[in-house]
């Protein structure tokens, strides 16, 4: 079990980048207006109250984060606390989410305020296609009290990129593993080794790894303590199954459809768990884990700044962190320090940063997705 540090110690070189993905075919697009012509971090309004009035007054925050029941309750919190705003949340697989903001920002749409969620398709499709607002000036008219450095692990502003603040990011969350169904695989998994058993030729699945998600990180995972030739061994030679959803990953996974899976949804097993479905499916964090950066991002032209902004304040508030690490997901967790740890098994060590192997969304993640990516996309 950890325990939330209040002394930070960074290892040298933590430049936060996500790893590249392919996002898919993006979904229709909802109604909305035209860019606006102020650059939203740029609305001249006086001092905090002179925000809120303006928040009031725009009457509207158009928000994105993650798919997921646990997203959704998060949502119902952010309606709840900001009665003054018409709250319309979208709840959206990250990599469906930044190829459908592409599309409709090249056709002259911007429709969306701000993302809270996972970082890395995030930074790697919405930032190189300036999809996104410098977040510092958003967080430059906030109050005083929630950027405290002392509060946060590592200091308040951490960004993605530090030469190009976009993204702060507000989570690191220790998460992915093999999940094992015992019914099917009673003595569990005593080493990596075993994965390249013939016996489970074909029967190791995986939540489509030819993309940046938890399936394929999983696998940089393998693949930054084992290397190339063991991860292609698995893939190929002992033929993983490669799941289109996560969803299905982890139906098929709880009912011993396949025995070990890389890439189950935590949450959704969860639930599922609950109705007596797939009780013996256990996750083993020995193998396949990595670190996970989530945080919060501006949309470019946002149609609603200043209730950007009143959204930043209280996300950014101890109430706000709780609200996202005790319900967005069973791994979510908080850089604020004065927030509880709900899931002590998924909050990383922040002391002791560089035992992570691959922290997905920093630098360090970057190249072993990569080469994962290659590797799930030529077998």
């Amino acid at each position: 079990m950890r325990r939330r540090i209040s002394r930070v110690i960074w290892p040298v070189g933590l430049a936060l980048v996500a790893a590249a993905c392919s996002p898919p075919t993006p979904p229709p697009a909802p109604a909305g207006a035209a860019a606006p012509t102020l650059a939203a971090g740029a609305t001249p309004v006086a001092g905090w109250d002179g925000v809120a009035a303006a928040a009031r007054q725009e009457g509207k925050l158009v928000l994105s984060t993650h798919a997921g029941s646990g997203y959704e309750k998060y949502v119902a919190q952010v309606k709840q606390a900001l009665p003054e705003l018409t709250v319309e949340a979208t709840t959206i697989k990250a990599s469906d989410f930044t190829a459908r903001v592409v599309v409709e920002q090249q056709n002259g749409q911007y429709l969306w305020d701000v993302h809270m969620g996972p970082v890395s398709n995030v930074y790697t499709v919405l930032t190189p296609a300036t999809a996104l607002e410098p977040i510092k000036p958003f967080l430059d008219a906030l109050p005083a009290d929630n950027k405290d450095g002392g509060k946060w692990a590592g200091g308040f502003e951490l960004f993605a990129d530090p030469k190009n603040p976009v993204t702060l990011i507000t989570e690191f969350s220790d998460v992915g593993g093999v999940f094992i169904n015992k019914d099917q695989v009673p003595e569990g998994l005593s080493s990596l080794d075993e994965l390249l058993d013939p016996k489970w030729k074909g029967r190791v699945a995986v939540y489509d790894p030819t993309v940046s998600n938890g399936g394929s990180m999983s696998l940089a995972g393998l693949l930054a303590v084992r290397g190339d030739e063991f991860l292609k061994k698995l893939i190929v030679e002992n033929e993983a199954k490669f799941v289109a959803t996560s969803n299905q990953l982890t139906q098929w996974v709880a009912e011993g459809r396949y025995p070990i899976g890389f890439g189950v949804d935590a949450t959704q097993l969860a639930e599922l768990q609950k109705q007596g479905v797939g009780l013996n499916v256990v996750r083993d964090r020995s193998f396949g884990d990595y670190s996970l950066a989530s945080g919060l991002s501006v949309l470019k032209n946002a149609p609603h700044p200043n209730a950007v902004k009143l959204y930043l304040n209280w996300a950014l508030s101890r109430d706000g962190q709780i609200a996202w690490a005790q319900n967005a997901s069973v791994d979510a967790s908080s850089r604020r320090l004065d927030v509880p740890v709900f899931h002590p098994d998924s909050t990383p060590d922040y002391q002791h940063m560089d035992k992570y192997r691959a922290i997905q969304g920093t630098a360090s993640g970057q190249d072993t997705l990569d080469r994962t990516l290659a590797i799930t996309r030529n077998r």
